[in-house]
């Protein structure tokens, strides 16, 4: 069988996406030796052909819908795959291949009000046509599913749940490194609360800063280190809610290689999203032996039940209130931790990949 893969987001700094397609739909070579497959991205990374894994830069301009629907869907049709794994969200306005779907979340369906109003518009249609011609749809908790289903009608039986994984080397860093890392970014001796992710509304950093704010009172040495783009929320390029503040430190990105050291550093991570497919950063620090606070909604729920302190509402005392018992809950703190240790092959991209393989092979009789 000829298996075709969207790599669109793959790239030498990939994110969400991006990730998972690397640590997902790149061991399907390997796990599905009959078969022959095709990956299409926009930039030579030269990394992912070998052999029976054909890597096709397709370059373009403007964004991803255009990609796909021009030098993604010219090159599908010259080599007419008898199979499309399609990881972005929706499918090509023409698809006339069978298809797996995978759909992340749909944010953009159940909160329009957080997505500019013609953005919106176009991804409604778009993700429903997608999921009505998808052969199968592949999600990555119930949360996803059940909004598919309350949104869209989909048939359930037509939705397969495949978890997603940590990679290895999420893992506590060595004392000595998070020393000298601490020493390094000015941290040594202090109370490190930290946050990564791509700063939007939905995640209540704001919120976050002034639970960090009201518990120094009593942890004068207690700092922020949020890491990750803003998208309009702290304001001003960061001044207004930073300013006055010196406590907190913000980087815009950190390296891939130093993702494991900075959460091995932190005391507590806070992550008050309210709306997540998975949610790999809290994941991360679990990996990494950091607790994390998150809000009880969403996928967070679900994926982190027994492995993180949750909070209902992203209120700062609520939040302080959390980031405190973390903080000074020894035994609370290391029974969760033991307990994500126990529960880590769960979290398995090799086994996620294996289920992506088992569908994979059923659609052959299709």
């Amino acid at each position: 069988m000829k298996i075709a893969l969207d790599g669109y987001e793959l790239g030498k700094d990939s994110k969400g996406v991006g990730r998972v397609i690397h640590n997902l739909l790149l061991r399907l070579p390997d796990l599905l030796p009959e078969d022959d497959f095709l990956i299409y991205t926009k930039e030579d990374i030269g990394r992912h052909s070998r052999s029976r894994a054909e890597e096709h830069i397709l370059p373009g301009r403007g964004g991803y819908l255009r990609w796909q629907n021009g030098p993604l869907r010219k090159a599908l049709k010259r080599a007419d795959p008898d199979l499309l794994v399609a990881s972005n969200y929706v499918l090509p306005l023409s698809c006339p291949w069978k298809s797996i779907l995978m759909e992340h979340d749909i944010s953009v369906i159940s909160h329009p009000e957080w997505y500019p109003r013609k953005y919106a518009f176009t991804r409604r249609y778009l993700v429903r046509r997608s999921l009505e011609r998808a052969g199968l749809v592949v999600v990555s908790s119930v949360f996803v599913e059940k909004e598919i289903v309350r949104f869209f009608g989909i048939d359930p039986n037509k939705i397969k749940l495949i978890g997603y994984g940590v990679e290895e080397t999420f893992r506590r860093a060595p004392e000595d490194e998070v020393r000298r890392w601490r020493e390094g970014k000015g941290l040594a001796g202090k109370k490190v609360i930290g946050f990564l992710g791509s700063i939007f509304k939905r995640r209540h950093v704001p919120e976050v800063i002034r639970a960090v704010e009201a518990l120094r009172s009593e942890f004068p040495e207690a700092v922020l280190y949020i890491v990750g783009e803003d998208f309009g929320v702290l304001g001003g390029g960061g001044a207004s809610l930073l300013r006055g503040r010196e406590w907190i430190r913000w980087d815009r990105g950190l390296p891939e290689e130093e993702l494991p050291v900075y959460y091995s550093s932190l005391d507590a991570f806070a992550y008050l999203s309210e709306y997540e497919g998975f949610g790999f950063p809290p994941l991360e620090a679990l990996a990494c032996g950091t607790l994390p606070v998150l809000l009880d909604r969403s996928s967070l729920a679900e994926v982190f039940a027994g492995l993180a302190v949750m909070v209902k509402e992203p209120d700062e005392k609520e939040v302080a209130a959390a980031l405190r018992a973390v903080l000074t809950g020894e035994k609370k703190r290391d029974a969760i931790l033991e307990e994500f240790e126990r529960r880590r092959p769960q979290f398995s991209w090799v086994q996620s990949a294996r289920e992506l393989a088992r569908l994979i092979g059923e659609m052959r009789t299709r």
